[in-house]
């Protein structure tokens, strides 16, 4: 369906379309039955094209290519005054962009072959290099006795409509991506949790099961001094257990912020991986930040240090966090083994730094990776919300 401007300026050339012909018999003729045969009309139908906001064009089958017409919306379009663009016979067909003149050239035969109309969406190259994407719309008009007159047309500017509708197609892509990538880092997180669930505290209440069945085969004299183990046990679950919902969702992130948070996970990290974190931050204390960007910086931090125990083959790693009035940055580094991080992550081996980068662009801030056979470097950051916001 044609837009409003489109239909508009379609009515305007069917009545108009000879306004711009010397006038000869048949001319007349048309001029009449068209009721065009006011004096002056003719310059007051070329104001009406002109504000028309698209390029206007006429092309006479029967007179010379120099009396053919076009609207000055060419040069406000493609840079070309109308002097230069009717001067030119095959100008506009050496501006097509190249991918688009075999289909512009089939249309256009058709269009003469059969006599439709042509409806076409195309590229044009601006004098400066630009390309300039047009809707276009062009009709054959006859004489009274058949013969082909002249082809009228219009081309609107739709170069902001198709980059816009480019967006649209690259950020629903880029939605794909990042669902499935969540994904997968959902699954990886799930099938670590069910490994801590069946290695570690399904091993301890096997045990404490079976304890509990020696206890009740053994008399009861001798059973309490089987309670010791039990309490040993129970303790060990408890421990356990408060291990993994720490690494779920610790509590001191909710209720004391980010550093407090990133000071219990780091004591805890040290003890198990035996991997000594060197933690500067800078205006971090005291400063709460929004739920989602605390979750975000304490999970990308966690993520990084777990991917340094298990492959840098680094002992140290520096955790450094600095906030200022308009930006919270995060950088994470070890001198460890180095890695091609655009390699890792184009060939899906690494599901915890597309977590890491989705989790940071969510949220509007930027993630990069540098790694060489020195070590790697994480940086995260944010610009944080002014007063008011």
């Amino acid at each position: 369906m044609l837009s409003a401007d489109l239909l508009a300026a379609e009515n305007t050339l069917a009545q108009l379309a000879n306004v711009f012909l010397d006038s000869n018999p048949s001319d007349r003729d048309a001029e009449n039955a068209l009721g065009v045969d006011t004096p002056g009309l003719k310059d007051v139908y070329r104001i009406l094209v002109e504000q028309i906001p698209a390029v206007v064009f006429i092309a006479f089958f029967d007179k010379s290519f120099g009396e053919a017409y076009v609207s000055p919306q060419i040069e406000k379009t493609l840079g070309f005054t109308q002097e230069e663009w009717l001067n030119d016979p095959v100008r506009w067909y050496r501006h097509i962009h190249p991918e688009d003149k075999e289909r512009w050239s089939s249309e256009v035969a058709q269009m003469f072959l059969t006599g439709a109309p042509l409806s076409s969406v195309y590229s044009v190259i601006s004098r400066d290099g630009r390309n300039v994407r047009f809707r276009c719309e062009v009709k054959i008009v006859r004489h009274p006795d058949g013969h082909p007159w002249f082809i009228h047309g219009t081309a609107f500017d739709i170069t902001r409509q198709h980059e816009d509708e480019a967006a649209l197609r690259e950020y629903a892509e880029r939605m794909k991506v990042l669902s499935q990538s969540l994904l997968d880092v959902q699954e990886a997180e799930r099938r670590r949790i069910a490994l801590e669930l069946h290695d570690q505290i399904g091993q301890i209440l096997t045990g404490l099961k079976l304890k509990l069945e020696m206890i009740g085969r053994t008399p009861k004299d001798a059973s309490m001094e089987r309670f010791d183990d039990v309490q040993e046990l129970v303790n060990e679950l408890i421990s356990r257990t408060r291990e993994l919902s720490l690494d779920l969702r610790p509590a001191t992130l909710d209720h004391l912020g980010l550093l407090s948070a990133l000071h219990s996970h780091l004591r805890h990290y040290t003890s198990q991986t035996n991997v000594s974190v060197d933690f500067e931050h800078d205006g971090l204390e005291g400063r709460r930040f929004s739920p989602e960007l605390e979750t975000a910086s304490f999970r990308i931090v966690q993520e990084a240090l777990t991917n340094i125990a298990r492959h840098a083959g680094s002992g140290d790693a520096v955790v450094n966090i600095h906030v200022s009035e308009s930006e919270l940055t995060i950088r994470i580094e070890d001198h460890g083994n180095g890695f091609d991080p655009a390699k890792a992550m184009a060939a899906g081996r690494s599901s915890g730094l597309t977590g890491m980068r989705e989790r940071a662009t969510l949220l509007g801030g930027t993630f990069v990776v540098e790694s060489n056979a020195n070590g790697t470097r994480l940086t995260a950051a944010w610009i944080l919300p002014t007063l008011g916001d």
